[in-house]
């Protein structure tokens, strides 16, 4: 906050010093030379600060794009705990077992973890309603398997992917034999 303050300050100084330069040289000097002189001072100091707003603002540019790398970067970390949480459902349903294993409510602990710190509030929200909504499916892997689907669509879409709605990502994983029999 202080330094967008002493920027302003900053600035507000050069334009002032180079508006009233330039009013001086033009009303108030009478030689061609001075005028040159004083126009070339101020064609300078422009020159000059151009040069550094310039490397400061791509310097700023760069940070801003490291810090995004770095939030993507942690939000792949949480969204793998998803998969494999995930993927150890699908690995328990297609086993004909029961319930949650242990690996797989490991992981999502760990995804909820990482939810709170990098997940967007829509996100979140949307880990919420398929949570509930797997509670409520047990034993009914189409439906379990369907809501997975539009999670996974919204980690992608948090991780910046656009994935239209006929995009069915179980079908990466699922057999045709599985997807016709899930009727997905």
């Amino acid at each position: 906050m202080k330094k967008d303050i002493f920027i302003k300050v900053w600035m507000t100084i050069l334009v002032v010093i180079l508006v009233s330069l330039t009013i001086w040289g033009v009303y108030y000097v009478d030689e061609i030379n001075s005028k040159i002189s004083i126009f070339g001072i101020v064609a300078v100091i422009v020159a000059a600060f151009t040069s550094v707003m310039t490397v400061n603002v791509n310097n700023k540019r760069a940070k801003e794009r490291e810090y995004e790398l770095h939030i993507l970067r942690e939000k792949q970390k949480v969204s793998g705990h998803y998969y494999n949480m995930f993927f150890e459902i699908y690995k328990n349903v297609k086993n004909n077992k029961k319930g949650i294993s242990k690996k797989a409510l490991d992981e999502m602990v760990l995804f909820k973890k990482g939810l709170m710190n990098w997940g967007s509030e829509e996100l979140i929200r949307k880990f919420i309603e398929y949570e509930d909504s797997i509670s409520d499916l047990e034993g009914n892997s189409g439906m379990i398997f369907k809501e997975g689907n539009k999670m996974l669509k919204e980690i992608r879409k948090e991780l910046g992917f656009n994935d239209s709605r006929s995009l069915n990502i179980l079908n990466v994983i699922l057999t045709s034999e599985a997807r016709k029999e899930l009727n997905l």
